[in-house]
């Protein structure tokens, strides 16, 4: 195994862990920590876009990796035209809000296999825009994980809440949520195959993953921070936001220069 698979691997492992880390933490702890969070979740991913994915999809695929973003952000925004809201939305589905577990209802049983589909989407493509990204780069690479990670930590607290409030027991909430994240690495064993029957693949998943990433970052995540009123919670938010993008910029430029010394 060369070492660009390795990292492959361990990242989607990561992301895999990350994924199941709603059912460690408590209650009162998400409850107070989701938005900011929440707002980490977006700064990553929107710093990884701009700082690390996306202008590696351009040097792999060329101008055209910007078509292929733009694709990917009008195919996600349609979609939620038409088919309405994806179910990620994380204050929705904290600790604390009516639909939770503990709070006044509960989400009906039918929830459960369409969470589980969508997620299960959802991974594979994290999975393969992981995969890319490290071929392209140990730079990007690691971007893309790092955002991955972000996202998933807020995403899958939300959807552990929606299968215990829909009556799973935690174990079980644990278990298909374990069960889906398995996607991830068909999607990351998908696009290691496919780079090696097509030139360029990598930089086009770059490309939509980049799209992708924008969208759920600025008209997923950010939107919803709105309805933060709190002071304490604002400053949460922006702390969270900023920390995010700190992240994945002193991530690049510390794995740039150890490949610079490297090198």
């Amino acid at each position: 195994m060369d070492r660009t698979t390795l990292f492959i691997l361990l990242a989607v492992l990561a992301d895999g862990l990350a994924g199941l880390t709603g059912g460690l933490l408590s209650e009162r702890w998400l409850k107070r920590h989701l938005s900011a969070l929440v707002a980490f979740a977006a700064g990553a991913l929107i710093g990884a876009v701009f700082l690390e994915i996306l202008p590696e999809a351009v040097e792999a695929a060329g101008t055209g990796a910007f078509r292929w973003a733009l694709a990917s952000f009008l195919a996600l925004t349609f979609v939620e035209w038409f088919l309405g809201p994806h179910h990620h939305d994380h204050s929705a589905h904290s600790p604390g809000h009516p639909h939770h577990h503990d709070g006044l209802t509960s989400a009906p049983s039918t929830v459960v296999p369409s969470l589980l589909a969508a997620d299960a989407l959802h991974n594979l493509g994290d999975g393969a825009a992981v995969a890319a990204a490290f071929l392209a780069s140990p730079e990007a690479g690691l971007a893309a994980a790092l955002a991955v990670i972000a996202h998933e930590l807020p995403q899958e607290v939300g959807d552990y809440a929606l299968l215990r409030a829909a009556g799973l027991s935690r174990v079980r909430a644990l278990l298909a949520l374990g069960a889906v994240q398995l996607t991830a690495l068909v999607g990351a064993g998908a696009v290691l195959l496919g780079s090696q029957w097509m030139d360029g693949l990598e930089g086009i998943i770059l490309a939509l993953a980049s799209g992708t990433f924008l969208y759920i970052g600025a008209t997923d995540l950010l939107p919803e921070l709105r309805r933060i009123q709190t002071p304490g919670a604002a400053r949460g938010r922006l702390l969270g936001f900023l920390l995010g993008l700190a992240l994945v910029a002193t991530v690049g430029v510390l794995e740039r220069h150890v490949l610079g010394a490297h090198g």
